[in-house]
């Protein structure tokens, strides 16, 4: 039981303002995508109900704010589909307050990606302190929670963005970008990205990820891009791995957005092995596919 509350921990339903689940259940004909104020106005209010915590959770209401085609990675690192995240919404929580901070929202045409930090404040227990990305779809008349992830602060990381260091002086990349079908495309994309971190080919990420680029890193810290950059300079594959490689590849689409949900499973030199996992967000700019996001969560050993 412990184990469950804790791997849904990020997306608790919690009793909420009537107006709220009324916008979520309501029936009509097809809208446009709210104008920006009051699409984040929308987007605020639907994510504090889903991480809210409450003395009981109804699955029904969180049913009205999920995608049917809904897709969790949990703080555990263990996938969860839709029906498992809704019967684990049914049970009492038993997690206390909740505290919830560093919430932002981005708009992406009919996507949104909602970023923020949620925390267990149980008295006498150690508390626990989630990252999360959560994407948003915009769908006839609301929106819907598509995907999920979650990743723990570990002891000693910030809630709020880390500044790092300057980016480094980049070299033009003198590469070549796929062409053809966009899944196809996505998926050499992948490829590359992670090739270029074992190489790493800070030029590639140059070239390759948004102005507007955020990371979640494996240790629940969040970034810039300019901290990334830096970071991908470093020869940490070579230092420090044996293998990572890319498995379990998965690629979804959502207006402008693509998601990619992926695994490294890595050995390290010292024989030690581990699974992250995975999702990038890349959006199909004028110039080509660009990264806009990346949430990193380690698998735990089971």
């Amino acid at each position: 039981m412990s184990a469950m509350k804790g791997r849904f921990a990020p997306l608790i339903v919690a009793n909420c303002a009537a107006a709220l689940l009324a916008f979520a259940a309501r029936a009509g004909v097809a809208a446009p995508v709210p104008a920006e104020a009051p699409a984040k106005s929308q987007l605020l209010a639907i994510d504090r109900f889903i991480v809210g915590a409450g003395p009981a959770r109804d699955a029904g209401s969180l049913g009205a704010l999920v995608g049917s085609d809904f897709r969790m990675v949990g703080h555990d690192g263990a996938r969860v589909d839709r029906s498992a995240f809704l019967a684990a919404a049914s049970r009492p929580n038993g997690l206390g307050r909740l505290s919830h901070e560093e919430v932002r929202v981005r708009l992406f045409g009919a996507v949104a990606l909602v970023h923020g930090v949620v925390g267990a404040l149980d008295d006498g227990q150690s508390p626990l302190r989630l990252r999360y990305t959560h994407v948003f779809h915009w769908q006839a008349d609301r929106w819907l929670l598509v995907a999920a992830q979650s990743t723990p602060l570990r002891e000693g990381i910030a809630a709020a963005v880390r500044q790092g260091s300057a980016p480094p002086q980049v070299s033009a990349w003198h590469g070549r970008d796929p062409a053809g079908d966009d899944t196809d495309v996505l998926r050499q994309l992948n490829e590359q990205y992670v090739r270029a971190f074992r190489e790493a080919d800070v030029a590639w990420y140059e070239a390759h990820l948004a102005t507007d680029y955020m990371v979640t890193q494996s240790d629940g810290s969040f970034e810039y891009r300019a901290g990334a950059l830096a970071a991908f300079a470093r020869p940490t594959f070579a230092m420090n791995f044996r293998s990572f490689p890319v498995e379990q590849v998965n690629i979804r689409r959502f207006g402008e957005l693509a998601l990619i949900e992926a695994d490294n499973p890595y050995e390290l030199k010292d024989g030690r092995t581990g699974t992250a996992r995975y999702t990038d967000i890349w959006q199909k700019q004028p110039g080509g596919w660009r990264c806009i996001s990346a949430h990193i969560t380690p698998v735990r050993a089971s």
